[in-house]
């Protein structure tokens, strides 16, 4: 069944700021505080560019300690850039060129010139270094996810096709697709907007390493698993509730201070419907509701209004944690085609993107969390 019943804009769970820019800003205070200058390695040499912070006589130290925090930013923007395999050589030749114009400025007004120009500069290079780590970025996932997707095929007897066990990550219905990451990438306008596509590149970089991770660990699904500890504290959620999902095994479980309380069996998103992987945390509770669909009644999406007793959004776009009483069979293979008996014509498929769990089993979790409890799919 599809659960999508609002189309909103995505309430941002992670930071807006990388480290790049905390470094930054840290470099920024510190020559401001200090008038110490910094050095950085010129990109494609050895040698280094050391910042002159020597006191040059009419220019007031303030105004000195600007442009040696300017440089310092430049260099490190220069750097990432370089890092994530763009061409710097335009970049490098305006920061030579910018360090030359304030050493050899005599007065106020000339270093003031010369300082609006590096500050020109600096504000130019940021959209493009950020995007040149997002293709980075980007291209690593794209491969990875290929990579393991051709070996590791999912052939189903029931309707004898075959499918990639990772399509939630793949570049089609998957989290790299143009629903997620193609949305990001064509709406991004502000430094905020491209840093925050940047953090949730690298939160399903992180996601998908655990996927393949916990994919070759034969625990029980009922059990602790050691990819959802390691994600635990990687995260920093060893402290509070979290509710695990592992796509690979249809399975939930739940953790309160690091301890498993319960496991469950579920049914996530088919293959053209995936769940999307990544941390997100539960936004708002309803007991009971009525589900609405928002496709035409000729889509093969649509279904008729469902009265739902447990529902848990943990994303805006209409994504819940709910309980399923059309199906009787949940667990490892039924997000792909099959055939439940007991179900209606309803449960022969994965979910439309939301987790289903039993009534049982979805009434338990409605009482666990709480608005604001985080959540790992992985």
């Amino acid at each position: 069944m599809i659960e999508k019943q609002t189309q909103k804009t995505r309430f941002r769970q992670l930071g807006t700021l990388s480290g790049l820019l905390c470094l930054i800003l840290g470099a920024l205070l510190l020559s401001a505080c200090s008038g110490l200058g910094s050095t950085g390695n010129t990109p494609g040499s050895s040698s280094s560019n050391t910042i002159n912070v020597t006191p040059t006589p009419g220019i007031g130290l303030a105004l000195q300690n600007e442009g040696h925090a300017q440089l310092a930013s430049f260099q490190q923007w220069i750097n990432l850039m370089q890092q994530n395999g763009g061409d710097v050589t335009t970049y490098q030749q305006q920061y030579t060129s910018d360090q030359q114009a304030l050493e050899q400025a005599k007065t106020d007004s000339a270093y003031s010139a010369a300082l609006k120009t590096l500050q020109g500069h600096v504000s130019t290079i940021k959209i493009p270094a950020l995007r040149q780590e997002i293709q980075f970025l980007q291209t690593k996932l794209q491969k990875d996810v290929s990579d393991w997707g051709n070996a590791h095929k999912y052939h189903d007897s029931y309707d004898g096709k075959t499918y990639s066990q990772n399509y939630e990550y793949d570049d089609k219905t998957g989290i790299g697709g143009p629903l997620w990451l193609g949305q990001a990438l064509n709406t991004n306008k502000t430094l905020a907007e491209y840093q925050q596509t940047i953090e949730d590149l690298q939160m399903w970089i992180d996601s998908f390493q655990g996927f393949k991770t916990n994919f070759a660990d034969k625990t029980s699904w009922d059990k602790v698993h050691k990819t959802d500890m390691d994600l635990l504290e990687q995260y920093g959620f060893m402290n509070e509730r979290v509710v695990v999902v592992s796509l690979s095994e249809q399975a939930l479980r739940a953790y309160d201070k690091g301890k498993l309380v319960k496991a469950f069996q579920v049914v996530t998103g088919q293959p053209s419907l995936p769940t999307p992987p990544g941390n997100w945390w539960i936004e708002g509770k309803k007991h009971p509701t009525v589900f609405k669909s928002s496709a035409p009644k000729n889509s093969p999406e649509w279904y008729p209004d469902t009265k739902i007793n447990y529902a848990m959004e943990y994303h805006s776009n209409g994504y819940f944690f709910h309980d399923a009483w059309w199906r009787t069979q949940f667990g490892q293979g039924a997000n792909f085609p099959h055939l439940d008996e007991g179900g209606t014509g309803f449960s022969r498929g994965g979910s439309h993107g939301c987790v289903n769990l039993s009534t049982e089993d979805s009434a338990w979790l409605y009482g666990f969390v709480s608005v604001f409890t985080q959540l790992m799919i992985y």
